[in-house]
């Protein structure tokens, strides 16, 4: 796990120093669309799981489906720390079974609305998008793994939006 988060970094580094184009006419607008849809169909995968199987892991290698989303939250919060900072961002998560649905939820909803903003407000460059793909690309998969716990527990789950 500390590898991949390692490799994740030096990625995003890598982006950053690599890219020496300046910003394109225009920003990011295009993308709203895809950002919101991002948010939402991730919050509505958190809502669709029962509070009480919040701690279900379909075995002891995974991490249960709290930590799961916890893990998308927090890296929410560390990619925007790391588009803002030229790649730069300490991982640091912290317990990822700390919090309980309500609070994962409202943090999910705060933390994709400061990114989302903060890409929205930006001038279009290589770097910085390859950033973004890399942090939906991270959402995408994380995402797809709760959906996998929600059908183990018998939910169908929300509507791929």
């Amino acid at each position: 796990m500390k590898n991949s988060n390692k490799l994740m970094s030096a990625f995003l580094a890598l982006i950053f120093i690599a890219s020496t184009a300046n910003a394109n006419e225009g920003g990011y607008d295009w993308l709203k669309q895809r950002l919101d849809a991002s948010k939402a169909y991730t919050v509505a995968v958190l809502e669709a799981m029962p509070e009480d199987d919040y701690s279900f892991k379909p075995n002891d290698d995974q991490r249960t489906f709290a930590a799961q989303a916890y893990h998308i939250v927090y890296s929410i919060d560390y990619f925007h720390r790391a588009l803002s900072n030229g790649g730069n961002a300490q991982w640091a998560p912290g317990d990822e079974n700390s919090k309980s649905k309500k609070e994962l939820i409202e943090w999910a909803n705060a933390k994709f609305d400061e990114i989302n903003k903060f890409i929205l407000e930006q001038e279009s460059n290589d770097g910085l998008t390859a950033g973004v793909v890399s942090y939906l690309d991270h959402n995408s998969h994380h995402r797809g793994q709760i959906v996998t716990y929600l059908r183990m527990k018998g939910i169908a789950p929300p509507q791929y939006r």
